[in-house]
């Protein structure tokens, strides 16, 4: 029998002892907090899937509450880029099945009109096959919406594989330019002229960042290692910004990637993230997402070709949902 309870994960011991074995940033305390510090005001819904019998975890769902066309629906997950099911290694389809029966059966309870899973590609999960995906259709979920984004296999990634142009860039760029990693949050002015770059690139692209200078900082500080910051510096000067998120011990999500357009034709982008991806292959990841290349529902050719350079293949994020 499964038993199924809310949760406040900060003084939750067992969810934390569950991310011992099956970690992932995304349902981490200390990366989901940055929402409360930063007053983002989130109705957090955070739940647990125990068999009741041995009070062991199954699977744990990062969760709030939203209103969407005067329904009270249930979202995995704001505040943060997936959701949906963190499950316990070993298990399989008739396991995923009854548990989200059960899941289903406690929306309705709790007063649910719909539910949205926004899951990562099948490539984070430690059983990476289709099976979560297979159970997630047979009990009534659709995909509602999808993007694509490219990932590079990690021990296949060689220089001499790349296509000749980016290598010649790459070779060209390293006489100018410098890779710096900061292992600690570094001082103020640096900070803001690292964001600076961001924040300029983002803004000629009709957007903005996912996250402000202090909320980067914050997750910095409180993660460590889980967040590289990479700068590509040419004459003291940054002309590149690189953050890497660790999603876990194999995965790495490129978050942001960005360059001074005052250094557009010295392939500061191109030399950076092959740097990025060599630095994460040395460190014994096995995957690398450079990210979406859907821009406003459609693909933007020019942006995927660019990331299959780098023997990045595509694969989908897709978000699925059910009305209840």
């Amino acid at each position: 029998m499964i038993e199924i309870t809310t949760t406040q994960i900060k003084d939750d011991l067992q969810w934390k002892e569950f991310l011992k074995n099956q970690y992932n940033l995304f349902y981490d305390e200390k990366f989901l907090s940055y929402n409360d510090y930063f007053n983002k005001k989130i109705k957090w819904h955070h739940l647990k899937f125990r068999q009741k019998d041995s009070n062991k975890i199954l699977a744990v769902v990062t969760g709030n509450e939203s209103v969407i066309n005067n329904e009270k629906v249930y979202v995995s997950c704001d505040g943060v880029s997936f959701g949906g099911f963190l499950w316990k290694s070993k298990l399989n389809s008739v396991d995923y099945i009854g548990i989200l029966k059960e899941f289903k059966e406690y929306l309705k309870i709790n007063g649910f009109r719909r539910c949205i899973l926004r899951n990562p590609p099948f490539l984070f999960r430690k059983n990476q096959d289709e099976e979560y995906d297979y159970a997630l259709l047979r009990e009534g979920f659709t995909v509602s919406s999808f993007t694509i984004t490219n990932i590079i296999d990690l021990k296949d990634f060689e220089f001499a594989k790349i296509s000749e142009t980016k290598k010649r860039t790459i070779r060209k760029s390293e006489r100018n330019i410098e890779i710096i990693l900061y292992d600690k949050l570094p001082n103020d002015d640096i900070m803001e002229n690292y964001y600076s770059v961001l924040e300029k690139n983002r803004i000629q692209k009709n957007t903005r960042p996912t996250h402000s200078l202090e909320e980067l900082k914050y997750l910095k500080n409180n993660l460590g290692n889980r967040i590289s910051l990479f700068s590509a510096v040419i004459k003291d000067i940054i002309a590149g910004i690189c953050v890497l998120f660790e999603v876990n011990s194999d995965v790495i999500l490129n978050f942001y990637l960005a360059n001074d357009e005052s250094f557009m034709n010295q392939g500061v982008s191109e030399y950076l993230l092959f740097k990025t991806i060599e630095w994460s292959k040395k460190n014994s990841y096995k995957y690398y997402d450079i990210g979406t290349s859907d821009v406003n529902n459609r693909l933007n050719e020019g942006l995927f070709l660019f990331k299959k350079k780098y023997l990045a293949n595509g694969y989908l994020r897709k978000t699925y949902e059910i009305s209840l």
